[in-house]
């Protein structure tokens, strides 16, 4: 941990990356450093075509441009930088980026506090030289940037959120008028570019296949986004296709990108910028993976696919590729469709999952509070199989100590519950709210109320045609966990999750740094021996029952 307190810091420079996608990936770090040192002006230093990413952010104050192909080039350049950023009187640097020059400028500014990693031999250009300690479960490089946050004492969860300004919807239904497509048209985004190389791209030819089915099966309009530099890949989509398409080929600076993104109700794309950018204003995206590592860079949160075949030279990160492209190739036009389809089905599912507040919440409201989020049967009460009558809720022993143990630690206590049993017809969702309701009295009798509780009546192979579909709000998808962040302003990256059922575990999965605890009450003595045969992977950690994992849980947080 750095030893900067909150109260010596009043004005806080960050240097930032040098390209969009990384850039994105960097928003959770300025929310954890805003969190940190909330009575600090965070000023941010990036290049021009990064910079318009941050305008509008509530984390970030205000913005400098670093223009090294303009006034700031060359070593005279360098020099003007630094007198800029001395004439700012910083306070604190914090560096993303690797490089010697973007620790050299902020040292030769004589910035008192320098705190980065300790990368290409830079380390006594810093004051706080940070060491990198990956986690096992945290490899994605949105890691990577909020690690320095982190060394500082900020906290916030791994998902990126870009709040899009008034003017980025402006300008992007001008764009849009322009081409006579009306505020209210449906439309799908193609990015199927990649500045980065040809590796990284998908056949045109297939874009123009997924792009023709889904512009017929939706009815909507098929948006071509991309740089100047990729107005020839856009230009053979378009041809390819056989419904019209508006190449925008030039026209999506990071002054209309998000608005215009927020706008689509889908986004197909490869490894790009433009991939990071809907998966932080919340568009569903589709991406086509083949040279990259998804496990580093893929899409953040719970409204991204990747769709990706196993061959044994990927990753190879290579810009170009020495034989036959097989893991794009590899890749067909059924396997991208049918993961647009199944995305799109499953965010537009406005019935589900299901909420019940003890005291409804504003929406969005808090400060990145963590959560406990918690199975319902087999976890806090015995499992009886379907069960329909409130007569037969029985707590399992210490469950209400456990829950009074987690308010008293400042977690929001959420019930997230699978309820296939309305599915399959055996009880009504009427039976289950009369179940939850009398769960809820019962622990807050205890002096131990739950928050609120979410639950999900879908199963894919329901007999009710009514509740008959795949739903991702059903364990393990992200929907009740991200429906309850919303509501309730929660910091994922700081929560957990219990309960008896690798589904349960398998939550977590979705959102970077939340652990999972599998208890052995219920189902999970016989899930847990799939973990111990190997076919199933481990959760954090396993526990005999709520009360034992709770105490676990707290223990760590105390060390």
């Amino acid at each position: 941990m750095c030893d900067i307190a909150p109260q010596q810091v009043r004005k806080i420079l960050v240097r930032e990356v040098n390209w969009v996608g990384d850039a994105i990936l960097t928003l959770p770090a300025l929310e954890a450093l805003d969190r940190r040192f909330p009575g600090a002006e965070i000023v941010v230093s990036g290049r021009p075509w990064v910079a318009g990413i941050f305008r509008g952010q509530p984390s970030v104050d205000r913005l400098l441009v670093n223009d090294p192909a303009g006034r700031h080039r060359g070593l005279r350049g360098r020099w003007r930088l630094a007198r800029e950023f001395r004439q700012e009187q910083f306070d604190l640097a914090v560096l993303f980026p690797n490089s010697v020059d973007a620790a050299l400028v902020p040292w030769l500014a004589g910035i008192p506090r320098r705190v980065g990693y300790p990368t290409q031999g830079r380390g006594l250009l810093l004051t706080h030289p940070v060491k990198e300690t990956p986690q096992p479960m945290e490899r994605h490089q949105v890691f990577r940037y909020l690690g320095l946050a982190r060394a500082l004492g900020g906290e916030a969860d791994g998902v990126p959120r870009l709040h899009v300004t008034a003017d980025a919807v402006a300008e992007a239904d001008r764009l849009l008028a322009g081409h006579g497509v009306l505020p209210d048209a449906a439309c799908i985004a193609v990015n199927p570019g990649s500045v980065f190389g040809s590796a990284k791209r998908w056949p045109a030819d297939r874009f123009a296949l997924v792009a023709d089915h889904l512009a017929r099966r939706w009815k909507t309009r098929v948006l071509l986004v991309g740089s100047a530099r990729e107005t020839g890949v856009l230009d053979a989509v378009a041809q390819a296709m056989n419904e019209p398409a508006i190449s925008l080929a030039g026209r999506t600076s990071l002054a209309v990108l998000p608005g215009l993104l927020r706008r689509a109700r889908l986004l197909l794309t490869n490894d790009t910028g433009a991939m990071h950018v809907a998966a932080a204003v919340g568009t569903p995206g589709v991406a086509v993976f083949g040279p990259t590592d998804v496990v580093a860079t893929g899409p953040l949160g719970p409204r991204a696919a990747v769709v990706q075949t196993s061959v044994p030279c990927s990753p190879c990160l290579l810009r170009e590729c020495p034989i036959d492209h097989r893991c794009m190739r590899g890749v067909t036009v059924d396997q991208v469709i049918r993961a647009a389809e199944e995305l799109v089905t499953d965010m537009e599912s406005p019935d589900c999952p299901v909420a019940q507040f003890v005291d409804r919440p504003a929406r969005g409201t808090g400060r990145g509070v963590p959560a406990a989020f918690l199975d319902r049967d087999g976890t806090i009460i015995e499992d009886l199989g379907y069960l329909g009558d409130p007569a037969g809720v029985r707590l399992i022993p210490g469950a209400t100590e456990a829950l009074r143990a987690l308010r008293a630690a400042g977690y929001r206590l959420i019930v997230v519950t699978n309820q296939a049993g309305v599915a399959r017809g055996l009880i009504t969702e009427e039976d289950v709210c009369r179940v939850n309701r009398r769960l809820q009295d019962i622990v807050a009798e205890a002096g131990a109320p739950v928050d609120g509780l979410y639950y999900c009546p879908h199963h894919a192979e329901g007999e009710t045609a009514v509740y008959r579909r795949a739903c991702v709000c059903r364990k393990p998808g992200p929907g009740m966990i991200e429906r309850a962040r919303q509501d309730f302003g929660l910091d994922l990256a700081r929560s957990v999750i219990i309960g008896d059922h690798l589904s349960d575990a398998g939550v977590a999965g979705h959102f970077p740094g939340m652990r999972a605890i599998m208890v052995l009450t219920g189902h999970g003595a016989g899930q847990y021996e799939k973990v111990q045969a190997g076919t199933a992977p481990a959760p954090d950690h396993v526990a005999a029952d709520l009360s034992s994992a709770v105490a676990w849980m707290l223990a760590r947080s105390e060390r």
